[in-house]
């Protein structure tokens, strides 16, 4: 038994010390100490101007390793990973993610096999622990796109002013750019530079639709492209889809509101086993010692963990109500 465990520590360290190194490597890489010092002067110089740099340019590489990024770019699961990680804001590479999704899961499947002493069952936690990573980062994919949501409204406002005041539909998105707060500012400063770049209107905005996947985005995206086949007064459009959009936020709050109890009884129902059971392992270990050493015991363990998930599952779809 503790060799299994020397052993699960030694992978895990191993699984998670590469990690850390290929997220630090991007971030303190003799080659990107060179561009970001080549940004940070053109950042300068552009400042000295009263004007802005976003970064367009994408690192597309799944890793920073030649030879396993060419393996993981013809691999299409590690392709739209990367694009969620993305799409989250975070600093990363799918094959670091990975890395750490397996290092915390092997090294639980070995506990808990050394514990349970039943594959099916160790699993389960393994599964559990090792996918806290990716979804940490659809965590923070959500939290950008709430923040992102939540000044589009002001977003659309300064736009719909700017053409009130007789500005083009390119500087209202270069003031929204340089006015609104990051993510909005940002993306809508990548918008600007593409097509001052070159780039189409038409593409640069669905390529930010796509970035961001909002509803609410879209909306908008598309009242700006039909228009501009169209014609019309935008600044009237933006103005309803400002209050749409306002609307849509005050229904999802009511809709939370309302749904506020089941989503407080689904937690109680998730963590008041485990409390019960650490208190009661606190008070009397014998008693729940059952739970590992018989046969029996670990069959109870891995089935409650199972109804566990499938009673968040089953909850998490009841209380998240789309619109």
């Amino acid at each position: 038994m503790l060799e299994k465990i020397v052993f699960a520590v030694f992978a895990a360290t191993f699984l998670s010390s590469i990690a850390i190194y290929l997220i630090l490597r991007e971030k303190v890489g003799a080659r990107n100490r060179r561009i970001r010092k080549r940004l940070d002067d053109l950042a300068t110089e552009t400042a000295a101007k009263g004007e802005m740099i976003y970064p367009i340019l994408r690192d597309d590489k799944l890793s920073e390793i030649p030879a396993l990024n060419r393996i993981l770019s013809k691999l299409r699961l590690f392709k739209n990973l990367q694009r969620l990680i993305y799409k989250s804001g975070v600093p990363m590479k799918a094959s670091a993610l990975v890395l750490a999704m397996l290092s915390l899961g092997g090294l639980v499947l070995l506990l808990a096999l050394t514990l349970l002493n039943n594959l099916l069952f160790a699993l389960v936690p393994a599964f559990v622990v090792g996918s806290l990573p990716y979804l940490y980062i659809l965590r923070k994919k959500k939290t950008r796109k709430e923040n992102f949501e939540s000044f589009l409204p002001e977003a659309t406002d300064l736009m719909v002013n700017a053409l009130k005041s007789g500005f083009s539909l390119e500087a209202a998105l270069k003031m929204v750019a340089r006015e609104v707060p990051d993510p909005v500012g940002i993306e809508f400063g990548i918008a600007f530079e593409e097509q001052n770049l070159g780039s189409s209107l038409t593409h640069a905005l669905s390529n930010m639709a796509n970035r961001v996947e909002s509803d609410e985005l879209s909306l908008l995206i598309t009242a700006l492209l039909i228009h501009r086949k169209t014609g019309g007064n935008l600044a009237e459009i933006l103005e309803r889809i400002a209050a749409t959009v306002r609307q849509r936020f005050k229904l999802e709050r009511e809709v939370k509101i309302h749904s506020a109890y089941g989503r407080l009884s689904g937690v109680v129902l998730v963590f008041l086993p485990i409390i019960v059971g650490i208190i009661i392992f606190a008070l009397n270990p014998e008693y729940l010692k059952v739970l590992w050493v018989e046969k029996a015991g670990r069959y109870l363990v891995g089935t409650a963990i199972i109804m566990q998930i499938m009673g968040i599952w089953v909850i998490n779809r009841i209380v998240n109500i789309k619109f």
